[in-house]
This record gives C-alpha cells, structure tokens and sequence, in this order.
C-alpha cells in the first residue's frame, strides 16, 4: 500500500476543537482529523455510486408507450442554439 503525505489547513476554531478533543480522549490531533473525514466518506461515497446508472440498462426501458414527444421551453431569452 501506498502512504501519501497530507497537509491540511484548518481554521482556528477547528484546530482548537480538535486540541480539545485530543485531551479528552487521548488521541492525536491528526488521529481525530483522519477518523472525521474518513467517516464522512462512506455516505459520499454511498450517494454518488447510487447515482450512477447504466446508460444501456436505463435505453432498455425505453418503449412507446413511455416515449415523450417535444416539449416546448417557450421562446428564446438568450443564445440557445435550437
């Protein structure tokens, strides 16, 4: 595995709650960073996989008696290319 280096900067406010926290629980400053991003990451990581569609799969669903015709946007207000 590959380790990579970080720098991050953090507001003041942050630092000083971070420092708090370390305290606390006898964790590191840098500890306490890294388990509060990576826990942020699984719901991110979550909502965009969920979000990703196969383009072949959704095509298939396709018919005619789903297919829409043109919907009319009204008149042109800018550059539109129609």
């Amino acid at each position: 595995m590959t380790n990579y280096k970080l720098t991050l900067e953090i507001p003041e406010s942050l630092f000083e709650e971070l420092l708090h926290l370390a305290e606390l629980t006898n964790q590191s400053i840098e500890y306490l960073a890294l388990q509060s991003i990576t826990n942020s990451l699984p719901p991110i990581a979550r909502k965009y996989y969920e979000n990703k569609y196969d383009l072949d799969e959704l095509l298939s669903r396709v018919t005619t008696d789903n297919l829409h015709g043109e919907i009319d946007s009204g008149e042109l207000v800018g550059r539109e290319i129609f």
